[in-house]
């Protein structure tokens, strides 16, 4: 009974994580994922394997792979603003 339990309980949040339109991260930035699977269609340019976590993922992998895909294929927005909100941050 304990595994059913335990396995509903990761089916309902891996649901809620593929269904979330906008991510937010601590850094302020925004990440609407559900925009990325349409123009980039393909979970593994950023996912090494099943979607989840991405190994890795930090400021550097962000500005390599996010910035890059923005200015080589997708003209999406590669100044701090355009994915980072505005705060009073003094990091």
């Amino acid at each position: 009974m304990k595994t059913g339990t335990v396995l509903l309980a990761l089916l309902l949040c891996a649901v809620t994580v593929c269904a979330s339109d906008i991510v937010r991260f601590e850094s302020g930035m925004m990440f609407d994922h559900q925009e990325h699977k349409r123009e980039v269609g393909m979970c593994s340019y950023c996912h090494e394997s099943t979607p989840g976590k991405i190994s890795g993922f930090g400021k550097e992998w962000a500005h390599k792979t996010c910035i890059g895909c923005h200015k080589d294929f997708r003209e999406g927005p590669v100044m701090c603003a355009g994915c980072h909100k505005q705060t009073n941050r003094k990091d």
